[in-house]
């Protein structure tokens, strides 16, 4: 996992290094804290003589007035404690904002790679699962390098410095210290495992906690207008008492394992207190000694049981990071092949050959698709729901590739084209119009970024828009509600026909735009939607078969088979699937003399 993170942190070079640097310096004064203590006692209150180097550095500390070494001792504990907390303190600042550096890559890296996954990655995955892994599974990081990785790097070097210490004292109790290693390592290794399993399962349950809010929220309109505000309380309920079960095993597991940890700091420390205690009785320690050996002790013993502590923070760690990884990892089924290249000019020619297409093995929703249309044809795609409909529009778009066959556009395959260029020649209008928390003006300009306030207006104004957003009170700067939600139906489809207008794509998907509009609403968006496709190859997907009429050519798809194609006119004439279709929704009433093409 670390090797994973190295790639992330090139933005935080600086901080890491200064940090790294600060703490190794905090390390080397904190080694120097104990000492002050055996000055005193063997110094100050005893009849030892101070090395001559300690002499010189401190005069004062040693001879017939021993308040006055008694100050100096103080003194220097003081300084010493002053250093140790003011490098520590900006050593981890740095550390913690080159963490936050690269928690921030990370989500942006993750986010990015979400958004150029395929659909059928999106298909499989919930939302809030994602949204959890982005927003916050990857402030492991921070957890990881603040609660990990900074301890055991400063502790693994009090570590060895206490060591190299404690054998110049006394090798014997070093070696009776060290004995407790073993046990530490059982200890670690014995939960280890468990903690990584309860802690994936803790953040998979908090993830689940996420979607179903999310889910919940995105459908509070269905959710009040159904009164299933309860019910949707007692499931949201349920999964909060399965996320507080998986956290409190968790705690538990950690409870227990610190517990051991303890406990053998304690067995250790009882048998050190053995020994030295005996070796001071008969006078092979000083009494001096034997109380720096004890503070050596506790800071020898304070990093084993910060590796214990740090072992379940990286194993929490490593499993939310795994989450976020997986993402990262994913591969887009749908790519750019190496010799992918953008053609000069599109006609808008379109082919399907032998299009064979299923989301789930062994399903096929489309099935031997041959259909050839000329640039600048308007085709209308009918079938009851279920037929393959806006599959066929999806694979235009390379949102999914043929499992056979192949579509071509001016006679070039599909894959054989960059996927963000080929997108950039499809300009989609929705039944449901996609617009976003931003201004009215950035939601059209969406269509063409780059685009300038004037060539938005007059997009807008091409699709009929600019006199209801005039009428606003901020015009073009109107922020928009979630999804546009502050809009009339009618007014959020002219959007979406603007931002088209505004792209000027050549070829042109039109999906059910009006099916979702009552009739008065559709008949005052067909103006535009006619000027939209004029000179534009383009695929209606009909719902309501009266705005279809005037297609130059009508396909009739039924369980994924195109099964007829021709005009209006011609497929009326015949005992068509179309013939029914259209026939059942105008039964008991006079269908109408003329429509237009949406």
């Amino acid at each position: 996992m670390l090797r994973r993170l190295l790639s992330y942190w090139h933005g935080s070079r600086k901080q890491l290094l200064a940090g790294g640097v600060l703490l190794v310096i905090g390390t080397a004064v904190e080694l120097m804290q104990p000492w002050p203590i055996k000055w005193l006692i063997d110094y100050v209150f005893g009849d030892q003589t101070p090395p001559q180097w300690l002499d010189k550095l401190l005069p004062s500390l040693a001879g017939s007035d021993a308040a006055r070494g008694i100050m100096v001792v103080c003194v220097s504990i003081l300084m010493l404690a002053v250093a140790v907390r003011f490098i520590a303190m900006i050593g981890h600042f740095c550390l913690m904002r080159a963490g936050a550096q690269i928690v921030q890559e990370l989500r942006v890296r993750a986010s990015e790679h979400l958004h150029r996954l395929s659909l059928a990655y999106h298909d499989k995955t919930k939302v809030g699962d994602s949204l959890y892994r982005v927003a916050y599974d990857s402030q492991a990081v921070q957890s990881l390098l603040n609660g990990a990785i900074v301890p055991i790097v400063t502790n693994c070097l009090i570590l060895v410095g206490s060591v190299i210490i404690m054998m110049r004292i006394n090798p014997l109790l070093t070696l009776v210290t060290l004995a407790a290693a073993p046990v530490f390592f059982v200890i670690i290794r014995g939960f280890g495992k468990r903690l990584d399993n309860q802690s994936r399962q803790y953040h998979e349950s908090e993830s689940a906690l996420t979607t179903t809010i999310q889910e919940s929220l995105s459908s509070i309109r269905a959710i009040q207008a159904f009164t299933l505000e309860t019910l949707t309380g007692k499931r949201f309920r349920q999964q909060t008492r399965q996320s507080l079960d998986a956290n409190h095993r968790m705690i538990r597991t950690q409870l227990i394992y610190a517990a051991c940890a303890g406990l053998a700091v304690s067995v250790g420390t009882a048998a050190v207190v053995w020994v030295a205690g005996h070796q001071v009785l008969n006078g092979k320690m000083l009494v001096g000694d034997i109380l720096v050996f004890l503070a050596y002790l506790g800071m020898l013993y304070t990093p084993m049981s910060t590796f214990s502590q740090s072992a379940g923070v990286i194993q929490s760690a490593n499993a939310q990071l795994r989450r976020v990884f997986e993402i990262v990892d994913s591969v887009p089924e749908i790519k750019d092949r190496p010799n992918a290249k953008p053609l000069a000019t599109v006609r808008g020619q379109i082919e399907f050959r032998e299009v064979q297409f299923q989301y789930e093995k062994n399903q096929p929703v489309l099935r031997d698709i041959n259909l050839k249309v000329a640039a600048g044809q308007v085709v209308a795609i009918v079938g009851r729901t279920g037929a393959g409909k806006t599959s066929l529009a999806s694979l235009l778009l390379r949102f999914y590739d043929p499992n056979n066959g192949s579509i071509l556009l001016d006679d070039h395959d599909l894959r054989d084209l960059p996927v963000a260029w080929l997108r950039q020649q499809v300009g989609v209008v929705l039944q449901d119009p996609i617009l976003f928390s931003t201004t009215i003006a950035e939601n059209i300009g969406f269509g063409h970024p780059g685009a300038s306030l004037e060539q938005i207006k007059t997009a807008a104004r091409r699709a009929q828009a600019d006199e209801f957003i005039r009428a606003l009170p901020n015009g073009y700067e109107t922020m928009l509600g979630e999804r546009g939600v502050n809009l009339s139906g009618g007014q959020r489809q002219r959007l979406s026909i603007a931002r088209a207008f505004l792209k000027n794509a050549p070829i042109l998907i039109l999906d059910e735009p009006t099916s979702a509009l009552d009739t008065q609403t559709e008949q005052a968006l067909l103006t535009s939607l006619q000027e939209l496709m004029h000179n534009r190859t383009t695929f209606i997907i009909a719902h309501r078969l009266s705005t279809v009429r005037h297609a130059d050519l009508i396909i009739t798809l039924e369980n994924g088979l195109l099964i007829e194609m021709g005009k209006h006119d011609e497929l009326l004439k015949k005992d068509s699937a179309y013939a029914k279709l259209y026939n059942s929704q105008w039964s008991g009433t006079t269908a109408p003399a003329s429509a237009h093409a949406t």
